[in-house]
């Protein structure tokens, strides 16, 4: 009991005496730098049409974020059927019988294709 108690006092002590917890001072000559002209954006102020609009509505799409959502969209055919063929085998396991036989020899030969598909 008490090596915890004086482990858990050191512990909460490192962080104090560490540098991520010290105060970094900035130098003393510093460089001034040209104040660049306030650039005002204007903004519509009260109701618009588009925020009038009730429902869903489509997001503006733009071709960088197509060709990456088309990229990155699931797990693809090969990832699913890896997926449904080890759920098969998984199933095959809690049938008794040639019928659980059946289905864990066709869910493994089902993953093992979707594995070929995936390695190509």
């Amino acid at each position: 009991m008490r090596f915890i108690v004086v482990g858990t006092l050191a512990l909460a002590l490192i962080p104090g005496s560490g540098s991520a917890q010290a105060v970094r001072y900035a130098p003393t000559s510093v460089v001034a730098v040209p104040a660049a002209p306030a650039t005002t954006v204007q903004t519509q102020k009260g109701p618009t049409l588009e925020a009038a609009a009730v429902g869903v509505r489509a997001a503006p799409i733009s071709d960088a974020s197509a060709r990456s959502r088309r990229r990155s969209s699931g797990i693809g055919h090969a990832g699913a059927l890896m997926v449904v063929g080890g759920g098969a085998m998984v199933a095959g396991s809690f049938i008794d019988g040639d019928a659980g036989t059946v289905f864990i020899v066709g869910g493994a030969i089902i993953l093992l294709y979707g594995l070929y598909l995936l390695v190509q």
